[in-house]
């Protein structure tokens, strides 16, 4: 995924935002001078000189032969028109100049720039401020045709300052915004502002950064569409980096890292670094993540190791709403590894991730998980009618200090695969709910182990379901979870298997209690083991 680095060197003919009148600028001098990486004066100068020509294409308009953007009259309708501002269109010319005066027009008019059918050419970055509204026509297609190093700093369209939020941008479809190929690197749009529309576009043709990396309050995105995403790690889909009441719905993402992201800037030498995000949301969304992962919430410094780091960001009260895609390293990842913040109040509600072309590897489809050094958490994470299908490792795997308050309820795991012997197995969380659902077993595979290495406190299996219990197993193992409770569910073994148990107490498992199971579908003459103290076995069919 992209990771937000600062600024790097540009290829030849595109502005040069590391330095600012013979001064390097860095993070720090750069907040100063009132921007983030690139100072805007030298930028927009940058813009308004021809930039060179690939071989046998026609130089860019020289500075006499485009109006000036205040000289320009919107079209009809109070529409501006790029070919006003010297815009050709037709894939070779070079149209930077003219789009950028086109985006100031809009901004100082209050006028909508609306561009037509063509293909419009760009050498650099268009530069973005409050109140800029864009509008693509069908057939519209703004071609990115330079390289450039990930980072926001380095975007496409973006902030004409990173330091300042760009407040009420829209960008409307049903154009397109993109590459020619995948050798014209580089994040598509960094945003930071509040009230920002980005609706019915489509991102065409992108790699190495993030089609889309957003801050700010009340962002919308619908109907977007993000495709032909270059097959590699770094190649990430849509980013929320921070802010409040962020809102996605409709879209589309192949991308081939992550597609769905609510993921603070984790590299302090990076623009927008560590910002919370709260009260975000993905609804209907739908993709396909080529080399990792479908849906996410992280806290990561990209930079360095656990303990490195005084990140503190936070994600809070977000959500996932009738997500359905597919993952290829992971499907759902909740990872806290490097803030001293918290992950808390995020939820999957009614989605799926389809992992059939996920490695044979110990890897997971659902990963809850943080790291001792960071002294971060996650608590209060719920999945509701949210499944894996197909998967080929281990269906969910939590572990790590600081977890608790992680439900699941109603959704279905079916047994992996792959060589993974395990479909959920959890460590060192407290207050794991596994309410309401269902889990089909396959020859050799766990369905259910808690404590493995770590205890698990206060586990709570209900009026769940564990059908195909392979011979040589228990459906419910518990390795170390003192004062867990499983009560009201069925267990059921697989055809012909004489050999499958229900539940296994462990000594580590002390003050367990099993109650009002119905285990007449298991064979075995002792479908419970009971190996701890204070185990309490009461009312349960079959026992």
């Amino acid at each position: 995924m992209d990771h937000g680095v600062p600024d790097r060197p540009r290829p030849a003919g595109t502005p040069e935002p590391s330095s600012a009148g013979g001064r390097l600028v860095t993070r720090r001098n750069a907040l100063l001078l009132g921007v983030a990486g690139v100072v805007a004066v030298p930028v927009v100068s940058a813009l308004r000189t021809p930039a060179p020509s690939p071989s046998g294409a026609p130089a860019a308009p020289s500075p006499s032969s485009t109006p000036p953007a205040a000289s320009a009259s919107p079209a009809p309708g109070g529409a501006l028109d790029p070919r006003d501002f010297g815009a050709v269109g037709d894939g070779r010319a070079d149209d930077t100049r003219a789009l950028q005066d086109l985006v100031d027009a809009s901004t100082a008019q209050g006028a909508v720039a609306v561009v037509p059918a063509g293909t419009y050419r760009c050498t650099a970055g268009l530069l973005l401020t409050t109140g800029a509204r864009l509008q693509l026509a069908r057939g519209a297609h703004l071609l990115k045709d330079w390289a450039a190093e990930t980072g926001l700093v380095n975007a496409f369209l973006r902030n004409r300052d990173l330091a300042v939020k760009a407040d009420g941008v829209q960008i409307t479809g049903p154009g397109t915004i993109g590459a020619r190929d995948h050798s014209s690197t580089g994040v598509v749009l960094a945003l930071y502002g509040d009230d920002v529309q980005l609706r019915e576009f489509t991102i065409d043709t992108y790699a190495g950064g993030q089609a889309v990396m957003f801050a700010g309050d009340r962002g919308r995105m619908d109907g977007v569409t993000i495709r032909n995403s270059a097959v590699s790690t770094g190649t990430g889909g849509i980013r929320v980096v921070g802010g409040a009441d962020f809102l996605a719905t409709g879209c589309h993402v192949e991308s081939g890292d992550d597609c769905l992201q609510f993921v603070p800037i984790g590299n302090p030498d990076a623009v927008l670094y560590d910002m919370d995000i709260t009260g975000g949301s993905f609804v209907g969304c739908t993709g396909t993540s080529t080399t990792s992962r479908f849906m996410v919430a992280l806290l990561e410094f990209t930079g360095g190791e656990p303990g490195t780091t005084d990140m503190s960001a936070s994600v809070v009260d977000c959500s996932f709403r009738d997500c359905r895609g597919a993952g290829t390293n992971r499907g759902i990842v909740v990872k806290n590894t490097h803030s001293q913040g918290r992950i808390a109040g995020v939820s999957f509600t009614d989605c799926s991730v389809d992992m059939s072309g996920a490695a044979d590897a110990e890897t997971q489809e659902i990963r809850i998980q943080t790291d001792p050094a960071s002294r971060g958490s996650i608590s209060g994470i719920t999945f509701t009618r949210t499944d894996v299908t197909r998967p080929v490792n281990s269906t969910v795997r939590i572990g790590g200090p600081g977890i608790s308050a992680v439900t699941f309820d109603g959704c279905v795991f079916t047994a992996p695969s792959g060589a993974s012997p395990l479909t959920l197995v959890a460590d060192q969380v407290d207050q794991l709910v596994v309410r309401g659902c269902t889990f089909t077993g396959a020859a050799g595979k766990r369905q259910l182990v808690a404590g493995p290495g770590q205890g698990v406190t206060a586990l709570s299996v209900e009026d769940s379901r564990f059908t195909d219990v392979p011979d040589g197993v228990w459906a419910v193992d518990l390795l170390g979870a003192p004062g867990a409770r499983v009560a009201g569910s069925t267990f059921q073994a697989a055809p012909g298997a004489t050999d499958a148990r229900a539940i296994r107490v462990s000594p580590a498992s002390t003050g367990v209690v099993i109650e009002h199971n119905d285990v007449t579908g298991i064979g075995h003459p002792a479908p419970i083991t009971d190996r701890a103290d204070g185990t309490t076995i009461r009312g349960n069919r079959g026992a």
